[in-house]
């Protein structure tokens, strides 16, 4: 993706995204959680998954996107496929007999979270779940598939499969605290990684040194919170400052980072332009609740 544009005439980017579809359960407690007591809270619950939550994003954003991804034989998974088709995204969804729809509980406090997971049904996504990537520009995967050992299989046949098909290729890491030195050979090779500060620190601390494990033409655009964003590739280092909003939820910052930088890209726009245009897709998706577009960021009580 450091070449330029993948896409021409106008035509809308295509991309296949491989990840998770979750529920998120979205908890502000009104005070400091105390062993044994019953402290109030704001609850409510919100379409998410790191995969699911870029995808939306894509297609707000103007691309055709196909979401990879499996879900469970529940409520929640039926309620995933219509919340995808509504905003615009084509599900690829296999269904799961035995495990449950993924759940995260997202704990707000201010601009910081904490996340409780159970990947349910996600973890369990094989090879044979992938579709055709016939027509398709560009594969983008979320590392949570990676960091799953029942579904990293299944995110390594993505990779190489994309690269027979002559996509370009992007993965966010996701998860700073999973992060192995293991995490670099499977992504090597890729066009574009995307982590944030922590998640580079936890693959080595510093942009060449990553570098070195992407595509001869290969990028790492590294998110950093409100220091903004940089992008480094063999040409050199640009950096974009971040936008100033009121934080109501950081949840799914990075994942519309992420959707705008490749929109951007893809239609041909420079590194700065690209970091800039996912600077404002994250301010915006801060300053709504949930991980999804404001149009798609609707909640229900629980």
């Amino acid at each position: 993706m450091s070449g330029g544009a993948l896409v021409s005439g106008g035509r809308r980017p295509r991309v296949v995204v491989v990840g998770d579809v979750a529920v998120d359960v979205l908890v502000a407690p009104a005070g400091a959680a105390v062993r044994g007591a019953d402290v109030p809270a704001r609850i409510r619950t919100a379409a998410g998954g790191a995969g699911a939550n870029t995808a939306a994003w894509l297609a707000y954003l103007g691309a055709e996107v196909t979401l990879v991804a499996r879900v469970g034989d529940d409520a929640a998974g039926r309620a995933a496929v219509a919340d995808l088709a509504t905003a615009g995204v084509l599900p690829a969804l296999a269904v799961d007999p035995d495990e449950p729809t993924c759940t995260v509980v997202v704990l707000l406090d201010g601009d910081e979270r904490t996340m409780l997971s159970d990947r349910g049904a996600a973890g369990r996504l094989v090879p044979g779940d992938l579709p055709a990537l016939d027509g398709a520009d560009h594969l983008h995967l979320s590392g949570y598939v990676l960091l799953g050992p029942s579904s990293r299989a299944a995110g390594l046949a993505a990779l190489a499969a994309a690269r027979e098909a002559g996509l370009s290729t992007s993965v966010d890491p996701q998860a700073a605290p999973a992060l192995t030195a293991e995490f670099r050979h499977w992504v090597r090779g890729v066009d574009l990684l995307l982590p944030n500060a922590d998640e580079l620190a936890a693959l080595g601390g510093s942009e060449p040194y990553l570098l070195a494990d992407t595509s001869p033409d290969g990028a790492v655009a590294v998110t950093d919170g409100p220091r903004g964003a940089r992008w480094v590739d063999r040409h050199g280092r640009v950096e974009v400052p971040a936008l100033t909003t009121d934080v109501v939820d950081p949840t799914g910052a990075g994942d519309a980072f992420d959707a705008g930088l490749l929109v951007a890209r893809l239609r041909g726009a420079s590194p700065v332009e690209a970091l800039r245009a996912g600077c404002a897709a994250a301010a915006t998706a801060v300053a709504c609740l949930g991980g999804r577009p404001p149009a798609q960021a609707a909640v229900s009580p629980r």
